[in-house]
């Protein structure tokens, strides 16, 4: 762009020059040309006509001086100044000549002087011309070069737009993994809890009894029950839920599902039972599994 930008300037440069100054310039070195061409042709018409005048005065001159004198004609003294006048217009015919010697000397001149001029100006107008084509050929191939970065350029364009949509698209793919990722990991953190008496626990179908007694023979335990539902628990997470509340500080309760007391900072009595709120030390609480039964009893 730049070079093209320096070709306009100097073909806006050189066309101010050329067509305004110099050509003015050259208008009038035409017409003062063709004036003195015209002047010229005139001298050498005169200096024609003058040596024709020349040419016949000589003629006379010398049928004067080789004419035989018959014995009855003019005398001495008249022959003699006709030979004087005739020797003033030989003497002028010499000047006259030297005058037109001098002048087509000076018509020479003119000439050269005029064809020199005329050269020049041809020749300086030839270096315009010539300037004008490398300008030309200059700018048209720049004008080539920009055509084919046009090309290049819409062949990136189209290669960037379809990297933008191949991006685009894995930004989306990225985000939906990510967001499944967090669905995940967050899935992983959930845990459940639930509190209450035996009877409300029971009747919850969060426990069942399992065994068998008769009499004073056997036993019955309460078990998780092998189906537990989610939707009966309360739903945390392990990561931000550490403190679980119970619905009376004042009573113990017993932890019926796998997790250990150990990662527990709340008050654990002798009998392993739980009295208070639950304050979760370390996540590995959960470890034991993501139910959590605590039996007030």
């Amino acid at each position: 762009m730049r070079k093209i930008g320096l070709a306009i300037a100097a073909v806006v440069a050189l066309s101010g020059c050329v067509s305004k100054k110099s050509y003015d310039q050259l208008v009038l070195e035409q017409q003062r040309v063709t004036e003195q061409k015209d002047s010229l042709v005139a001298d050498v018409l005169a200096a024609t006509q003058m040596v024709t005048e020349i040419n016949t005065d000589l003629a006379r001159v010398k049928a004067l001086g080789v004419s035989p004198v018959a014995g009855g004609d003019r005398p001495l003294a008249g022959r003699a100044e006709e030979r004087a006048v005739l020797l003033g217009k030989v003497r002028e015919v010499i000047a006259r000549l030297d005058a037109a010697e001098q002048q087509i000397e000076a018509q020479k001149k003119r000439i050269g002087g005029l064809s020199a001029e005329r050269t020049k100006l041809v020749a300086q107008l030839d270096t315009f011309q010539k300037s004008i084509n490398d300008l030309r050929t200059a700018a048209q191939e720049q004008e080539a070069m920009i055509t084919e970065q046009k090309v290049q350029i819409a062949t990136l364009t189209s290669k960037v737009d379809t990297l933008n949509q191949k991006t685009a698209q894995l930004t989306t793919e990225k985000t939906a993994v990510q967001d499944t990722l967090v669905r995940v990991i967050d899935e992983s953190h959930v845990v459940y809890y639930a509190v209450g008496t035996k009877e409300e626990l029971l009747k919850r179908g969060i426990l069942v009894t399992e065994g068998s007694k008769f009499l004073v023979f056997g036993s019955k335990t309460l078990q998780p029950a092998r189906d537990l539902k989610p939707e009966l628990f309360q739903r945390l997470d392990r990561r931000r839920d550490t403190v679980l509340t119970v619905p009376e500080p004042n009573k113990e309760y017993r932890i019926v599902t796998r997790q250990s007391a150990s990662f527990l900072a709340s008050t654990v009595m002798s009998n392993g039972k739980v009295k208070g709120d639950l304050h979760i030390s370390s996540p590995e609480f959960w470890d034991g599994g993501k139910f959590l039964i605590l039996v007030r009893d």
